[in-house]
């Protein structure tokens, strides 16, 4: 890569104070980690439950602070609410449970809306045009405004929570395990759809993943974390095919079947 990153983490540390028993017990997230992302690629971070991944996406979006370092957008590091405020209208979080990310009373059409809302941006008479264009935007139809999340499969609101990621037009996607908890038909479409929407937008993405074999064929680099420290980076076919550490050659070898993938792939690429 050549272009300057558009996201970067710079020495990040994050240190949890719990209690234990009545004693209080630091439990170190991150430990000196750093990453980079380049306009346009997919960066994925990998590593079992409790590697430090999803603290780090949480760090890189303002939802928690870091104990030391800092956070870059475009070369800046940001630091006053202003900064924060402005990076979470370029830098979007997709979480993973499709259902909870949603309020279960609210309207597809008004949860579309809402970060419309908030940052004050989209005259409201303009906003139904808009959630109606975002949902075609998705494969979804716009009747579907009207309907609750219950009304919809996992794989339509899945795809309801990218559209409102999308709504305030970001540079940058963070995808936190969006396809784990559906089955591999609808994995490969939303994958499929995922990677339309980055060549159509012009967008960054950072994979958040624990299955390898999807990782695989979406993204560009990969970052293997284990216990807040990066054990292993570089372009994922490099690390795939030669993995240098121990715990990346762990995490490959637990891959249940190493054909998934290429059938993800190949149902992903007949999409549409």
């Amino acid at each position: 890569m050549t272009d300057a990153p558009i996201l970067e983490a710079i020495a990040l540390d994050k240190v949890f104070r719990v209690r234990r028993k009545g004693a209080p017990h630091d439990i170190h997230a991150l430990k000196n980690v750093e990453t980079q992302l380049h306009p346009g690629e997919t960066l994925g971070l990998v590593g079992e439950s409790g590697s430090g991944k999803t603290t780090l996406a949480r760090i890189l979006i303002g939802i928690e602070e870091p104990t030391r370092g800092e956070v870059r957008f475009e070369g800046n590091a940001v630091r006053s609410a202003e900064g924060w405020r402005e990076l979470r209208r370029q830098v979007q979080y997709v979480f993973q449970d499709p259902f909870t990310a949603l309020c279960p009373t609210m309207r597809i059409g008004a949860a579309l809306a809402e970060p419309l809302a908030i940052h004050g941006i989209c005259p409201k008479p303009e906003r139904k045009d808009r959630v109606a264009k975002m949902l075609g935007l998705v494969g979804l139809s716009a009747d579907m405004a009207g309907r609750l999340p219950y009304q919809l499969s996992g794989g339509q609101r899945q795809r309801v929570n990218l559209a409102r990621a999308l709504m305030l037009e970001p540079r940058v996607l963070i995808c936190d395990e969006i396809v784990s908890g559906l089955d591999v038909s609808v994995q490969a479409q939303v994958l499929a759809l995922l990677v339309d929407l980055q060549g159509k937008l012009d967008l960054s993405l950072i994979f958040i993943s624990h299955d390898l074999r999807v990782v695989r064929y979406l993204c560009d680099r990969v970052q293997v974390m284990l216990l807040g420290d990066t054990v292993e980076h570089g372009p994922t076919a490099e690390v795939f095919d030669d993995p240098q550490h121990e715990y990346t050659r762990k995490l490959l070898d637990a891959i249940p079947d190493r054909d998934h993938a290429a059938r993800i792939s190949k149902s992903a690429l007949q999409y549409g």
